[in-house]
């Protein structure tokens, strides 16, 4: 998968980013957390939702596809960490 599948905009709250799928999507988070475990830390994993740790931030991924990168309020930084959460996403996507 490819991040610019996504749309993004700054968090409500302004201490964090989030990426948005275009189109819809389903992941299975337990196979996402297999194709992640080797590129970052899995700090949570549950049905709900799967909580990374990526270059000191942490990245909250939902089984819709949605991204939430907190701890980067700059796109450009938010967009290269975001892509590395998703650039391995390969099975997991339904």
């Amino acid at each position: 998968m490819e991040l610019d599948e996504f749309t993004g905009q700054p968090c409500r709250t302004k201490l964090a980013y989030e990426f948005i799928p275009k189109k819809t999507l389903k992941i299975d988070l337990k196979k996402a957390e297999e194709e992640l475990c080797n590129t970052c830390t899995i700090e949570i994993s549950t049905k709900m939702l799967l909580m990374l740790k990526i270059d000191n931030c942490t990245v909250s991924l939902f089984p819709s596809g949605k991204l939430l990168v907190r701890g980067e309020k700059e796109e450009e930084k938010a967009r290269k960490i975001a892509k590395k959460a998703v650039q391995p996403l390969k099975e997991s996507i339904k």
